[in-house]
């Protein structure tokens, strides 16, 4: 080849080679986002909503501190959900963590679970999640903006499953809230090496009087509580999977102490209502259970009754449903209840048991079919 030739093939490319290089884009590493289990959708006060927990972990060589979350639709990149810094503060929590330091600083190798409800736009249709994240990476000399978009999941359109009441008439005050730091909604549990979160959609049934009060006079007796001893029924048609029975009980508040992260559960029954769908009702009183594993119950029928075993302020009906039969090692999926009455809720609990709950608007009690109760409702089961 000419020597002319060669020195415009080796001009050519050496710019190639530069342009390359001007236009590349840097790599940085910063975190990895991922959704391990997205559950079908409920409906709550009449809204279609999602709840779920999105994984991140800093793979960067530098801490990071979390600004901004969005939620978007992945088809046309429309928002569905912001989370503030604020708000991201509320819903995040670190895995093995206690700290109360700034949890928005994640440093690097450290796992956070952000906990997200959603409400949507319709109900079973189908759609597509995508987050993006914003933070600041920290190094000794700047904090320097960045975003990463990731944690694909799919919605998938399903039917909801319904159930009949757990328990007979009322009032009723469904006690639960997502954003209790120790609530059902954050507790993770690890069982045969996996982590998964069994209480997702749990809730706890307190029986009242139509004054708001749970006890007849002295509370720190157990059968001075309303709901102490009440009928436990099955919510389906179903096969009882498995039973526990052997906890005592105390008969006091004040001398109950708590028992270890295992025992959690206390005296409870499980029966399975279909494919993936086992019924969990735990804290129930010793030796009230009716019922044997394999025994075929109908709706309705009476299991067992409401108890003081395992962890647990005072007597009342823990219930969720799981996809295994395994109280703590399964992960919580949605129910609604075929109809309830709404009778009010109770915006601040800090009067819980001490004052009438908030009736609903007008005082007209509202039949509700085919929903979860909301958050520290009060509702009546019409049997």
């Amino acid at each position: 080849m000419p020597a002319k030739n060669k020195y415009i093939l080796w001009t050519a490319i050496a710019v190639m080679l530069s342009l390359g290089k001007s236009n590349a884009q840097q790599y940085q590493t910063t975190v990895d986002m991922h959704v391990p289990f997205v559950s079908a959708l409920t409906v709550i006060n009449g809204k279609p909503i999602i709840y779920y927990e999105l994984h991140i972990t800093n793979f960067a060589k530098d801490s990071l501190r979390l600004k901004t979350l969005s939620v978007l639709n992945a088809t046309d990149s429309s928002v569905i959900f912001n989370v503030d810094e604020t708000n991201l503060k509320g819903r995040l929590k670190r895995v093995g963590s206690s700290s109360k330091a700034d949890n928005l600083i994640l440093p690097p190798g450290s796992l956070d679970v952000i906990y997200l409800e959603l409400n949507l736009p319709v109900r079973n249709t189908g759609m597509h999640l995508v987050h993006q994240l914003g933070f600041d990476l920290i190094t000794e000399k700047k904090a320097t903006p960045v975003s990463a978009k990731g944690a694909w999941i799919e919605i998938v359109p399903k039917a909801p499953l319904i159930i009949g009441p757990p328990v007979r008439s009322g009032p009723w005050a469904a006690i639960y809230e997502p954003s209790w730091l120790t609530g059902h909604r954050r507790v993770f549990y690890t069982v045969n090496g996996t982590a998964r979160l069994p209480g997702r959609f749990a809730v706890d049934f307190i029986k009242l009087d139509n004054k708001g009060r749970y006890t007849d006079n002295n509370e720190d007796t157990i059968r001075n509580w309303y709901g102490y001893g009440s009928d436990v029924l099955a919510v389906s048609d179903g096969v009882i999977a498995s039973i526990k029975n052997d906890f005592l009980e105390s008969a006091t508040i004040s001398k109950y102490q708590s028992p270890p992260p295992e025992n959690a559960t206390g005296n409870y029954v499980s029966i399975k209502i279909g494919n993936n769908q086992f019924v969990f009702y735990e804290h129930l009183k010793p030796g009230s259970i009716k019922v044997k594993p394999g025994q075929k119950v109908k709706k309705g029928e009476v299991i067992a009754s409401l108890g003081f075993t395992g962890q647990t302020t005072g007597p009342h009906l823990h219930l969720h449903i799981a996809l295994e039969n395994s109280p703590l090692g399964a992960e919580g999926i949605p129910f609604e209840f075929d109809h309830f009455t709404l009778l009010g809720a109770y915006p601040d609990l800090n009067t819980f048991g001490k004052m009438p709950w908030a009736p609903v608007p007008n005082s007209a009690p509202t039949l509700v079919h085919q929903e979860h109760p909301a958050p520290n409702s009060v509702i009546r089961f019409d049997n």
